[in-house]
C-alpha cells in the first residue's frame, strides 16, 4: 500500500538524534562490520591493501604530469597540493556515493535486525576512514619527500576534519533515506559527482582561479571547494580562508537540520523502502 512520504503521524524530529546515539554507543559493532568489507574486497587479491596506495599514486602522478604545467606554482609545490587535496577530496566524495547505498546495501540487515540506523553509517564512514589513512599518510610522506616541512598552523586541520566528519555523517543520514525511497538519486548524485572533479581544486589551484566569471562562481559555490580549503590548507602552510570556514559553518547547520528532517520522516520506512 502506497504510504505519503511527507505523512505527518511519522515524523520524529527526536528519532535521528536518539538513532545516532545509539549506533555510536556500540563501536565495536560497526568496527567489526568495516573490517569484515574491507577484508571481503581484497580477499582474493595478492597484493591487498597495496591497491589502496597503488591507486592513489597513480592518480596523483597523472595529474602532476598531465596538469602540472598549467599552474604556475612550482612541480614540486603542485605535486605536493594535489596529493593532499586529493586524499581528502575522494574521502569526501566516496561518503556522498556510499550514503546513497548505504541502507540499500544492509538490507538484510534492516530487515531482521533491531538495530540503530546509524551503525550501517557509521559502518560505512569507518571504511572510508581507513582508506583515508592510508591515502594522507602517502601525501604526508610525499609532503616530506619533496622537503616541505608541517608548520604548527598544520594543527588547524585537525578541528577542520572533525567538522567534515560531522558533515559526512549527515550527509550519508540524508542521502541515504533519500535514496533508499528514490532509487533515481543514486544514478543523479553518481552524475553529479562526475562534475566534482573538475570544479573543485584538485586538478588545478584555487588561488590561480582569481578572475571573475562563471568559473569562479562555480568553485566557490561548490562545498568541496571550501572543504579541502579549511583542512589542505594549513598542512600546506597557509591560514585557511575566513570565507571557506563561514561557508562550512553554515553548510553544517544546514545539513544537521536536513537530515533531522528526512531522518524524522524516513526512520520507521526504511524497512519498508529497502
Amino acid at each position: 500500500m502506497y504510504m505519503p512520504f511527507f505523512a505527518r503521524s511519522h515524523f520524529d524530529l527526536g528519532v535521528v538524534v536518539r538513532d545516532l546515539l545509539a549506533g555510536a554507543r556500540r563501536p565495536a559493532l560497526w568496527i567489526a562490520f568495516a573490517t569484515d568489507e574491507i577484508q571481503q574486497r581484497y580477499r582474493r587479491s595478492r597484493l591487498g591493501l597495496a591497491w589502496i596506495v597503488i591507486s592513489y599514486l597513480v592518480f596523483v602522478a597523472s595529474i602532476t604530469v598531465f596538469f602540472g604545467h598549467f599552474s604556475d606554482v612550482g612541480h614540486s609545490q603542485f605535486t605536493v597540493y594535489v596529493a593532499v587535496n586529493f586524499a581528502i577530496f575522494t574521502f569526501l566524495l566516496g561518503n556522498v556515493t556510499d550514503g546513497c547505498a548505504v541502507f540499500r546495501v544492509a538490507r538484510t540487515w534492516i530487515k531482521s535486525a533491531p538495530l540503530p540506523h546509524s551503525i550501517y553509517i557509521f559502518k560505512s564512514i569507518a571504511r572510508s576512514l581507513f582508506v583515508f589513512a592510508i591515502n594522507f599518510q602517502v601525501a604526508v610522506a610525499i609532503l616530506f619527500g619533496f622537503g616541505f616541512r608541517l608548520h604548527p598552523i598544520a594543527w588547524m586541520a585537525v578541528p577542520a576534519f572533525f567538522v567534515l566528519l560531522l558533515n559526512v555523517v549527515f550527509v550519508q543520514l540524508a542521502f541515504g533515506y533519500l535514496a533508499a525511497r528514490v532509487q533515481d538519486i543514486d544514478h543523479l548524485m553518481q552524475s553529479v559527482t562526475r562534475v566534482f572533479y573538475f570544479t573543485t581544486p584538485v586538478l588545478w589551484v584555487r588561488n590561480e582561479n582569481e578572475a571573475p566569471g562563471l568559473r569562479k562562481t562555480i568553485s566557490e559555490l561548490n562545498p568541496f571547494t571550501h572543504a579541502l580549503e579549511i583542512f589542505s590548507a594549513p598542512i600546506l602552510g597557509k591560514q585557511p580562508d575566513p570565507h571557506s570556514w563561514a561557508y562550512i559553518g553554515i553548510f553544517t547547520v544546514v545539513m544537521f537540520v536536513i537530515a533531522l528532517v528526512i531522518g524524522g520522516l524516513s526512520h520507521r520506512r526504511l524497512p519498508y523502502w529497502v
